[in-house]
């Protein structure tokens, strides 16, 4: 079966959408989700249009470029904000490369990866700043020092490159220690011991539990945030109590969530998903309850095409990289109608949002 469609609408700039069926071989979740994208499509983009006055999303500015005289990014698939330097790190499998920019967006430098272990698509950094990278040609994670001198190659637990019976990293993660935490294709989270010796293996499972995660990220309060593609939703699970929290509706609505990517969360606990379907970024408090949402599809600054990772400095910053269009926006955000309250240090008030 094939499907086309040609839709003349403000908020798509006349994009047109085709997609390939073979009778008897397209399996239950890749239907569902074409299907769920054409929605997403033809339904118009209400928070696009309409400005609710919960919250203020600024465009910053883009990266785009690497440090050579007009060279551009390739193939931009992992990035991660490092709190302490505010430094960007960005991890380019076309330029087999990690980038460097600061807080600003501006390049500092270059790491090459050239190992055997193949392209980085993966990058963390620890709390000694020693920086992590994850590969596409090999299930071994790399740990490099600050200037990109090799330092160790280390192997996780759990991981297997039998056909057929694959177990990879696919995510990388930090807690606010600084430690690095791998989430596995199967079998869970791996925090990682930059030596090579003493792993951790964190089995995520029980009642709640996600069923096919994809991303991962650490809260100020350690819980572990994932995107769940089934169903999509995030999930929110308290490593002290061992409990899960699902939140999130599926659907291609204002305010729902159709095939979650990245997860990344701020200082004061709020939660923001990326859904590559409907091409937005929505926000969520520190329990999962919907606040707003942004974006819409589109190639200008302020739309999307397939948000994936997505990282915050902690503060009011939020960093898309969009893979496709081989660039990272950056936006500052506020919320609007969360209430103050008032802390009193030596005599002096102070107003802080309340988290």
């Amino acid at each position: 079966m094939r499907i086309a469609l040609d839709i003349d609408m403000n908020t798509l700039h006349n994009t047109s959408v085709v997609a390939e069926l073979k009778k008897g071989q397209a399996d239950l979740l890749l239907i569902s989700g074409m299907l769920l994208s054409l929605l997403a499509l033809v339904l118009p983009s209400v928070a696009g249009a309409v400005d609710r006055g919960i919250m203020s999303v600024e465009f910053l500015y883009a990266i785009e470029t690497t440090g050579g005289r007009g060279e551009r990014l390739r193939e931009p698939m992992d990035m991660h904000y490092d709190r302490k330097t505010g430094e960007l790190y960005v991890a380019d499998a076309g330029h087999r490369g990690i980038f460097i920019y600061d807080k600003n967006g501006m390049f500092i430098q270059k790491i090459s990866i050239d190992g055997k272990e193949g392209s980085p698509v993966m990058v963390s950094v620890d709390n000694k700043g020693r920086i992590y990278v994850g590969h596409n040609s090999s299930a071994k994670i790399s740990v490099l020092d600050y200037k990109g001198a090799s330092l160790n190659v280390v192997d996780l637990p759990g991981i297997t490159d039998v056909p057929g019976n694959q177990v990879r990293p696919l995510y990388f993660a930090s807690s606010p220690g600084g430690d690095v935490y791998v989430l596995k294709s199967a079998g869970g989270v791996v925090k990682v011991d930059p030596y090579g010796d003493k792993h951790e293996e964190i089995f995520i499972s029980g009642e709640g539990a996600p069923n096919m995660m994809y991303g991962m990220h650490i809260d100020k309060k350690g819980r572990f945030l994932f995107t769940d593609m089934r169903p999509y939703s995030g999930v929110i699970f308290d490593t002290g109590k061992s409990t899960f929290h699902r939140f999130g509706s599926p659907g291609v609505v204002y305010g729902q969530i159709a095939r979650p990517a990245g997860i990344t969360s701020d200082d004061s606990s709020h939660i923001f998903i990326t859904s590559t379907v409907r091409n937005k970024v929505l926000c969520y408090d520190g329990e999962g309850n919907f606040i707003e949402e942004f974006g819409g599809i589109g190639e200008r600054y302020g739309e999307f095409y397939m948000p994936g990772r997505i990282v915050s400095d902690g503060q009011d910053r939020l960093y898309v990289l969009e893979n496709t269009l081989k660039r990272i926006q950056v936006f500052r955000v506020a919320f609007l109608n969360e209430k103050k309250k008032e802390v009193v240090v030596e005599g002096q008030a102070f107003h802080v949002e309340k988290g």
